[in-house]
């Protein structure tokens, strides 16, 4: 499975930057991205040369989806040697009826997962990370991808998009389920089928409608803003990746300010406001507090618990699309970090993407990635 992952890393470096034609110079994009908004409703890619925008494509989603919980202080983050749980996976999704039965009953599992009814259901909270992690964050990862399909002319820009969102579906839950229990390796977990068969589909369907991707863009201000995800040497580690979705619905009793929250393995919330006199295209700036996810066990009945830590952060942005970030997360993996996206700074007339960061045990980390790099970087760490 190892060569497996390999391979496909590989197929991506080698054949996507031919697909995506990622050798266009800023003029050319801007250019297909112009093209690419009169044929489609552009949301949260609209082809700028900074920022996020500049910063997209299949590692992107892979990198920073497939393996979000790599956060976690416990997990792994060397992904060519990890013993993955594929198992498990195709078991929860080939068989689930066991699965399903020892969480309590396909009932229950609906009830806690999908459809929270109940005062119960609401209190345990196990639905929340379906709706904004997969739902939510999954769905609006998806029409991302498609839009930065669309603007660089990338073929069958949904079929591609729906490929490679359901391959990180797939790795998430690959990379989470814990190897060491045997009978979940048999029978695999319901949390897993919930995610991979439901939770992840019907976030593609909903934001694949452009009513609902514009409600969520125009009305309540949504943006996806991801890490710059990188392999960092020695080792051949994970570091630096993780997704938010961005919500910034407007406050009633003003117009300058709105209202800040970020969600994704956590959930944080703050303020929006101009910098200066800006509006439209002009700098925001946006502060927030909350928790992150730290850890994750599976319970007697094999439902996922999770274990948070405070966590903070800064975050500037274009027009929605992110320029600079610091932030720190207490009892994550990743505990300060800073990350400066392409199109912000210039190297020998190169612009560049930039990070660095703490870990849990105050080892430093540095990288780089670059608008053709796909949404993926190479660092090191000392």
């Amino acid at each position: 499975m190892k060569k497996w992952i390999f391979g496909l890393w590989v197929w991506l470096v080698i054949a996507a930057p031919t697909a995506a034609q990622v050798g266009a110079d800023s003029l050319l994009v801007a250019d297909s991205a112009a093209t690419a908004n009169r044929r489609y409703n552009l949301y949260f890619v609209k082809g700028r040369s900074y920022g996020t925008d500049a910063y997209g494509g299949p590692f992107d989603v892979i990198l920073n989806k497939g393996f979000a919980v790599s956060q976690w202080q416990d997990q792994d983050r060397h992904i060519f040697s990890y013993p993955y749980g594929w198992n498990a996976v195709w078991a929860s999704i080939t068989k689930p009826g066991p699965a399903m039965e020892r969480a309590g009953g396909w009932a229950t599992v609906f009830k806690y997962h999908l459809l929270p009814l109940g005062w119960d259901e609401l209190k345990a909270g196990q639905w929340m990370p379906n709706y904004f992690g997969h739902i939510l964050e999954g769905g609006l990862a998806y029409r991302r991808l498609l839009e930065w399909n669309r603007v660089n002319n990338v073929p069958f820009p949904t079929l591609t998009a729906l490929f490679v969102t359901q391959l990180a579906a797939t790795i998430n839950e690959a990379y989470e389920t814990p190897v060491a229990d045997p009978w979940v390796q048999e029978n695999g977990t319901a949390g897993a089928f919930m995610d991979w068969a439901i939770h992840d589909p019907l976030g593609m369907l909903l934001m694949h409608q452009d009513p609902i991707a514009g409600f969520f863009a125009n009305k309540l201000g949504a943006v996806v803003w991801p890490r710059q995800a990188s392999i960092t040497f020695p080792g051949g580690r994970l570091t630096n990746n993780g997704e938010a979705v961005i919500l910034r619905p407007k406050l009633w009793f003003t117009d300058d300010f709105r209202f800040f929250f970020r969600g994704g393995v956590g959930a944080e919330g703050g303020i929006s406001f101009p910098l200066g006199q800006g509006r439209g295209d002009g700098l925001t700036i946006n502060v927030g507090a909350g928790a992150n996810s730290s850890g994750r066990k599976l319970n007697v009945e094999h439902i996922e618990e999770a274990t948070f830590g405070f966590s903070s952060g800064l975050w500037i942005d274009r027009g929605g699309s992110l320029l600079f970030s610091a932030t720190w997360d207490h009892k994550t993996d990743r505990r300060l970090a800073i990350d400066v996206f392409p199109g912000v700074i210039s190297i020998a007339g190169s612009t560049i993407g930039t990070w660095f960061q703490f870990d849990q045990n105050w080892a430093p980390y540095f990288g780089i990635t670059g608008r053709r790099t796909l949404g993926a970087g190479i660092g090191v760490g000392f």
